[in-house]
């Protein structure tokens, strides 16, 4: 006999959105794993509850117990289902280390302001600079990766 999943984080979106499931119909299992800080980010992904989730969210971290959480979203929520892309954050390391100090230290300027030089720069603009220091063709190819064409 397969066991039965624990719910998922798109299982309480469900339960306070579209499918409007009460706090007591889920397991004590479940009821465990339910995050308020996860959905809080989930429901936040959707345009028309950004605000009104971030002005809750005093309270539902924190303050409220994570069943109080439930049932405040499960009362106040609209009873839609809506799709809210995901938003990933920034990736951090978009260029080659070498290439932003590379950078940095022909324009005497930190890293994060050799960065955004890097950015507005192109291949080209970047092959010139890193052959004025001597890098060979196979190391500037590798240091060029995430740079515009």
């Amino acid at each position: 006999m397969a066991e039965k999943k624990g719910a998922s984080i798109f299982d309480f979106i469900e339960g306070v959105t579209s499918k409007k499931k009460s706090w007591n119909k889920w397991s004590e299992t479940d009821q465990k794993a339910f995050s308020p800080f996860i959905v809080n980010r989930w429901l936040s992904m959707r345009q028309d509850l950004v605000e009104f989730i971030n002005e809750l969210q005093v309270y539902t971290i924190g303050v409220l117990r994570p069943q109080q959480t439930y049932q405040l979203y499960h009362e106040l929520l609209p009873n839609n289902k809506v799709f809210a892309k995901y938003i990933k954050g920034k990736k951090e390391d978009k260029f080659s280390d070498k290439l932003i100090s590379q950078v940095a230290e022909h324009y005497q300027v930190s890293c994060s302001e050799a960065t955004e030089y890097v950015e507005l720069m192109n291949q080209d603009q970047c092959t010139h600079l890193l052959s004025l220091y001597g890098y060979a063709e196979k190391e500037i190819k590798t240091m060029l990766k995430g740079v515009k064409k």
